[in-house]
């Protein structure tokens, strides 16, 4: 599957959708650790935001 659509163009939703997961992403583990009392959970869920946004970019970024 490429990441072009039928014009040439890249998908603007993986570039949006990247950008978002990896800002909420950071800003739940900034604040998460910040906290005096935190859970595993919330750093995991955190992480998992900031790689799924990584991943989104890559999807965008990436060569045919």
């Amino acid at each position: 599957m490429s990441n072009l659509n039928e014009g040439g163009r890249r998908n603007k939703w993986y570039l949006i959708l990247g950008i978002l997961f990896l800002v909420y992403g950071v800003y739940r583990l900034y604040s998460h650790l910040s906290a005096e009392e935190t859970d595993n959970f919330g750093s995991v869920l955190a992480v998992g935001f900031i790689v799924f946004g990584l991943y989104d970019l890559f999807r965008y970024f990436r060569k045919v």
